[in-house]
Formats: C-alpha cells, sequence, structure tokens
C-alpha cells in the first residue's frame, strides 16, 4: 500500500504527459462578469484549461486538508489537557479516599477498644465483690 501512491502518482503524470502531447487544439476561453464590466477572453491549448482545473482541485484539497488537520490537532491538545486535569483530580480523590480509609480503620480501632472495655467492666467474674468487701 506504501508503494501504491507512487506507482499510482507515476500513472496519472505519465497519462498527464500524453494527454497534453495529444490534445494540442486550441480552445476559446470566455469570461465575463457584467457586475464590475470584466471581460475575458484567450485561446490556449485545450489541455491547459484541463490542467489548471485539476491543480485548483489539488490546491483546495490540500489546504482544505491542511485546515481540517490543524482543528483536529487543536483538539486533540484540548483532549489531553481535559485528560490530564482529571486524572489531576482522580488523583486528589485516591488520595482523600487513603486518607479517608486509614481515618476509617483508626476509628474502627477506637470502637473495638472502647468496645473491650464496655465487655470487661460489663463481665458479671469481675465485677463480684472480693472476699472481706459486702455489697449492700
Amino acid at each position: 500500500m506504501r508503494y501504491f501512491s507512487l506507482i499510482l502518482f507515476a500513472a496519472i503524470l505519465i497519462f498527464s504527459i500524453d494527454f497534453a502531447t495529444q490534445n494540442t487544439d486550441n480552445v476559446i476561453l470566455n469570461y465575463t462578469l457584467d457586475l464590475i464590466n470584466f471581460n475575458f477572453m484567450t485561446s490556449r491549448p485545450i489541455f491547459v484549461p484541463v490542467f489548471f482545473s485539476f491543480a485548483f482541485g489539488i490546491i483546495f484539497s490540500v489546504f482544505y486538508f491542511f485546515f481540517y488537520h490543524a482543528s483536529l490537532l487543536r483538539y486533540q491538545h484540548k483532549q489531553k489537557k481535559e485528560i490530564k486535569r482529571l486524572k489531576r483530580l482522580v488523583a486528589i480523590e485516591r488520595e482523600k479516599h487513603v486518607k479517608m480509609e486509614e481515618r476509617n480503620r483508626e476509628l474502627q480501632l477506637i470502637v473495638e477498644r472502647v468496645q473491650n472495655r464496655l465487655d470487661i467492666q460489663n463481665d458479671p467474674i469481675t465485677t463480684e465483690p472480693e472476699s472481706g468487701e459486702t455489697s449492700y
């Protein structure tokens, strides 16, 4: 596929040269623009207007491609900036989440210690009065 475009270009070039050498008859080109009183008339070989119309089409296509490509690159640059911003936000949120999990573990340990203390205080075996003490 890489060499196909080169072969196609060479074939079109050879066809163009052959077309130009075989079509040397003159044709009259007349262009009139009445709005500004402009009149243009010339006599050229037939291959000249054909080649100029192809050339203008190719030039227009090239300019259109560059403008379209530039707009796509600008859009891609905006997307990359947005991706970086979103990655930064995700990293901040992950950091918050990790800190929150650590805080939750600490709170869970505190709750477990308090619960263990309450269990020890409410344990009937440890709350019985010792011999010599009387409970009223």
